[in-house]
């Protein structure tokens, strides 16, 4: 095929020679014809994305998505042709029989992996011999140039019939445009759709508002997903074309703007939406030609790309990448609020069924607000000009969560429009203030007023530190959600937790016992206040409690409660991580840190609702463990009696004896792994450590492995020697398994326990017993020497990896040495980028600089890794000169240039 420069004075910039190479083609053999319509389809896809890329400053992505939708015009129309001469069709078949293109070909939106989707329909009743043989071939062509196609043959009649319960078709054939179509064919289906339209509304709109639950239920609980996607997330294209649907069906038109007939919708929202369909084209089209395929997910890695290929730049300490998705977020918000504005004016005005008669839900809430349906609207419009209405505003929130209703997507609307209400004067107002701390502290219904203040505009007019947060994406490949989002699902955690649900162990004890609920919850709203600016928000955070505190009229003692949770508010998260919380000396600089049990509840409540925030999964089972251990063992300290340490003991007793395990063996046991042991696990797991520890001394390696929701769980024990655990991680990760954390400690006897928490990139073969038998094997012969840790490594580098983490850009390594908070050991603290064979590597550094590895504990945080280690040598911890030989001796094995 010639090659042809790319014309981008045309609107749709086809090459100048595709048409004469079309025409060219008409009457070539059926095998060249299809392998050169592939090549100009390529070719000419090619050069709409070269022409993309080289001006994305200046096209739509409706510019692109037109030259798509050209491109495949012409080879459609031309394969139609050529499958209906083929078959011998009378010269004026397209008075007899129409092609369309329906759905998001028919709007003409195609991305260079969209589906191809047409109607052939036969406007006549009388079948035609050569239709079913035309339409046959015509989808062979197809196929055989690599469309992908859904295709379907009606006749008039039967499309009408399907169209009456077949609501999927239906959709797809309201967006219908002839491609190949005389004027009987384009007439019938018009005045069929008409008909449509006048017997369907209804239950077409109750459908496809079915169907948008069903699209919200399965795009989980946030708007804000870190990785949305593009086609059906909230907010996104099936909600811009839901719109168009109900434009259609209601108003008899497809163009947006026909939804201004609804009332309260205006032409500014409506072209507000358009601009964001505009801006998700733009976007899918750059992620199919990207991967080279259909990929609608907007993962990480996609997001730093393409912000960066936009020109988006580093500004304020924020990322190009995080100014960008703050733009897309608020984006695809507006789309959201004008379908829900939609869906509300559709009740209203009666599309949805018969017109409710409001009188009869009607209440007044007070002079200025009245509810209906448990809906709260304004009650007189003449309120935004009065002299206090900022403060009847905020009191107006009150009232309607004290009586649990929520504020209508109108008076949202509303407010939003009104928000200069919101003067300094109210938020220095004292009496506002204690209006707030009211409903904050009213625990177990504070989640919904404030996500209708937030969609408001509101809760960041009245407190602008939370205001700063809107749409802020943080882009470490942990958290999910933005952190606005993530800050008010934490909220809904608490109000879960005041609601009694399952949390933390003895949540429902401690819960009651917090005295300032309404303190905690605006600790809970503050806690990240300081990301606005980037990385350190802790720090910020706590510098800006001040302020804040002063506005509400805060006491000195409540300023300090506030500060301290928000300044400590990962402290109790990092120490279940990142310590042997049970050794003495750190048990008692942490208690001395809380200061007080109330404050300790308050904090382990908190951290609770804000770790669960983070992200669907990311809290689990044994982490909760963790964190109620810590939290007991931490009261234990501050209260100073031993009773903590003998129920401790009384409960593993009990499960080694529920287990069938003998006394004076569970003993013995218990014995072998001195110090802290018993308080480091939770009962369930120290008898699989028995277990596998009694296999392990007859057997020399023993495994024990469960899996949970895609986890693994697995628990093993080795005969010890010097750099075991480089070369048992080295084996981990020869056999496919990620480290997501782990933690060791070794027994009396010379044998090392290990508890593992893993992912793999093998998940079909997880539950398949020879990969555990394999793995056993290599790891006995690792254990004696037999076969190299390193070679097994070397295995999974060459593997292609799936699943990866994207790159969260990462660039604060560190290598630090802590040698106050143990008396015995050397702390060793690692934050850099997780890579295959870092536990491994960082292992080998440990032994070759002749330390021992006492205890670990080994995180992974999206494509960070967080791995403490506790060390000594000779059964010492090292001097202040070796902690840094050591230091100095990692950071020469990680690579690091600099490091803190």
């Amino acid at each position: 095929m010639p090659s042809a420069e790319l014309d981008t004075a045309t609107p749709a910039p086809l090459s100048a020679t595709l048409n004469r190479e079309l025409i060219g083609l008409a009457n070539a053999p059926r095998g060249e014809a299809v392998a050169a319509l592939k090549a100009l389809r390529v070719r000419e896809l090619a050069l709409i994305k070269q022409w993309q890329l080289e001006h994305l400053g200046e096209l739509t992505g409706n510019d692109v998505c037109s030259a798509i939708t050209a491109l495949t015009d012409a080879l459609v129309r031309h394969v139609v042709e050529r499958a209906f001469a083929r078959v011998d069709a009378p010269a004026d078949w397209s008075n007899h029989v129409g092609v369309f293109a329906i759905g998001g070909y028919g709007r003409g939106e195609m991305n260079p992996g969209s589906d191809l989707d047409l109607l052939v329909l036969a406007a006549t009743k009388t079948p035609q011999v050569w239709l079913a043989k035309g339409y046959a071939e015509l989808q062979a062509l197809l196929w055989d140039v690599k469309f992908q196609v859904g295709a379907s043959q009606r006749n008039l009649a039967e499309l009408e019939r399907i169209l009456q319960e077949d609501f999927v078709t239906g959709t797809a054939v309201i967006e219908q445009r002839p491609l190949l179509a005389g004027e009987v064919p384009q007439r019938e289906l018009a005045a069929l759709l008409e008909r449509f339209r006048a017997k369907r509304t209804l239950p077409f709109l109750r459908y496809k508002l079915d169907e948008l639950a069903k699209r919200r239920a399965q795009a989980g609980v946030s708007l804000f997903l870190m990785e949305p996607n593009l086609k059906t997330n909230p907010g996104c294209l099936r909600d811009v074309q839901l719109l168009r649907n109900i434009a259609f069906m209601v108003c008899g038109s497809r163009n947006l703007l026909s939804l201004t007939d609804l009332d309260a919708i205006t032409r500014a929202d409506l072209l507000g939406v358009a601009a964001t369909n505009d801006h998700l084209l733009a976007l899918r089209s750059l992620l199919h030609f990207h991967h080279g395929r259909k990929q609608d997910v907007f993962q990480l890695a996609d997001q730093v790309r393409v912000a960066q290929q936009l020109g988006y730049a580093d500004v304020s300490r924020l990322r190009a990448v995080e100014h960008f998705m703050k733009h897309h977020y608020a984006l695809v918000l507006h789309v959201h609020q004008v379908v829900e504005l939609t869906i509300s004016r559709l009740r209203a005005l009666g599309h949805l069924g018969r017109r409710p008669l409001l009188i009869l839900s009607r209440r007044t809430l007070n002079d200025d607000f009245s509810s209906v349906e448990s809906l709260v609207y304004l009650a007189k419009r003449e309120f935004w000009t009065e002299p206090d209405a900022g403060v009847r505003l905020l009191s107006m929130c009150r009232q309607a969560q004290s009586r649990d209703l929520r504020l209508s997507i109108e008076l949202q609307r509303t407010i939003k429009a009104n928000l200069h209400v919101i003067t300094d004067a109210v938020r220095h107002d004292r009496a506002v203030g204690k209006i707030f701390l009211e409903l904050l502290g009213d625990a177990g219904r504070v989640h919904p007023i404030l996500v209708d203040m937030h969609n408001a505009g509101l809760l960041g007019a009245y407190l602008p530190e939370f205001g700063n947060l809107l749409c802020l994406m943080q882009f470490d490949s942990y958290h999910q959600y933005t952190v606005d989002d993530h800050t008010l699902l934490a909220m809904k955690n608490l109000d879960a937790v005041a609601q009694g649900e399952p949390s933390l162990p003895n949540m429902g004890r401690i819960f009651p016992t917090i005295a300032r609920k309404d303190l905690l919850a605006l600790s809970l709203l503050l806690h990240d206040m300081g990301k606005y600016m980037g990385r350190g928000h802790v720090a910020r955070g706590a510098i800006m409690v001040d302020q804040v505190a002063k506005r509400l009229g805060l006491t000195e003692a409540e300023e300090e409660l506030v500060y301290f949770l928000v300044e400590r508010h990962v402290s109790l998260s990092d120490a279940s991580r990142m310590r042997n919380f049970h050794e003495a000396a750190f048990l008692a600089a942490f208690a001395e840190r809380m200061g007080s049990v109330a404050n300790l509840n308050a904090l382990y409540c908190l951290t609770y609702c804000d770790a669960k925030a983070v992200g669907e999964g990311i809290m689990t089972g044994w982490q909760e463990s963790i964190l109620g251990e810590l939290r007991d063992a931490v009261e234990g300290q501050l209260l100073a009696d031993g009773s903590h340490h003998a129920s401790r003991h009384e409960r593993l007793m009990d499960a080694f004896k529920t287990a069938g395990i003998e006394l004076s063996a569970a003993t013995a046991f218990l014995g072998e792994l001195t110090g802290t042991y018993p308080y480091q696990v939770v009962p369930a797991e120290a008898v699989r450590h028995f277990q596998v520890l009694e296999r392990a001394k007859r057997e020399g390696v023993a495994i024990i492995h469960e899996l949970k929701d895609n986890i693994i769980f697995l628990t093993a024990a080795v005969s010890d020697r010097h750099g075991l655990f480089a070369d048992v991680a080295a084996t981990l990760t020869g056999h496919g398994f990620d480290i997501i954390d782990a933690r060791t400690w070794i027994a009396q006897q010379g044998i090392v326990l290990y508890s593992y928490r893993l992912a793999t990139i093998y998940p079909a073969r997880i539950r398949e017993p020879e990969l555990w038998t394999r793995f056993l094997t290599d790891l006995r012969a690792v254990a004696v020497g037999t076969i190299d840790g390193q070679a097994l490594l070397e295995r999974r580098r060459n593997t292609v990896l799936v699943n990866k983490p994207a790159d969260s850009g990462f660039e604060d390594p560190a290598v630090k040495t802590e040698q106050r908070t143990s008396d015995d050991f050397t702390i060793v603290d690692v934050h850099t980028k997780d890579q295959v064979g870092l536990l491994s590597r960082l292992c080998r550094a440990i032994s070759a600089y002749g330390c021992d590895i006492s205890y670990s504990s080994i995180n992974t945080m999206g494509d960070v890794a967080v791995d403490v280690f506790y060390v000594s040598r000779a059964g010492k911890k090292l001097t202040d000169e070796d902690a840094e030989g050591l230091r100095q001796q990692l950071i020469g094995a990680l690579g690091l240039v600099t490091t803190a």
